[in-house]
């Protein structure tokens, strides 16, 4: 009877843990990606905008081109390579696809600070496509949203500067100041 008592508590505990086994469930979350595409892509688009603003830093405004474009086709939701895109596209003087490119980039601005710096990019490429009336609109509109943007500040103190004085202080606003400012916003 005794032996009865001990199989009996041993089947018992026995029971219980398998019980208590297969009840604790351990459920794993992936990670959500971004829009289904597979996280070694976005890496590799990150990586191709690092390798973009380095040729930017250095004035080699192709390459930079050919970098944000490879980190596009890994990534299309890639805003900042999107923006990047622009800039250098502009720095290379085509002038029409960096609008372009910008005024899409301002569609898929994360935020108020990054809708700024857009309206104020296509300012400047605006006025050296020498559409001066339109650059004041994207000026000003960068204006409201932050006043204490870098490129809007030198535009307006340029444009206080210009009232009166010829095309060549325009053009040292065009080339010096306007892309060097904006590099400044790579880091």
């Amino acid at each position: 009877m005794a032996l009865k008592k001990v199989i009996f508590k041993l089947l018992l505990f026995s029971v219980t843990l398998f019980i208590f086994s297969c009840s604790t469930t351990v459920i794993v979350e992936e990670s959500p990606r971004l829009e289904g595409r597979p996280p070694g892509l976005i890496i590799a688009s990150d990586k191709a905008v690092e390798n973009g603003k380095k040729h930017l830093r250095k004035g080699r405004c192709d390459k930079a081109i050919h970098e944000f474009n490879k980190a596009l086709a890994k990534n299309p939701n890639n805003f900042e390579a999107l923006y990047w895109l622009g800039v250098a596209e502009g720095m290379c003087g085509y002038y029409s696809r960096a609008y372009d490119r910008l005024m899409l980039a301002l569609r898929y601005s994360p935020n108020k600070g990054w809708e700024a710096r857009v309206n104020a990019t296509i300012g400047l490429v605006l006025l050296l496509s020498d559409r001066d009336r339109d650059a004041q609109i994207y000026f000003g509109r960068a204006r409201k949203i932050d006043p204490r943007n870098e490129l809007v500040i030198r535009y307006y103190e340029w444009e206080r500067e210009m009232k009166g004085k010829g095309k060549g202080k325009k053009e040292k606003f065009r080339r010096e100041e306007g892309f060097e400012v904006i590099l400044r916003w790579l880091d």
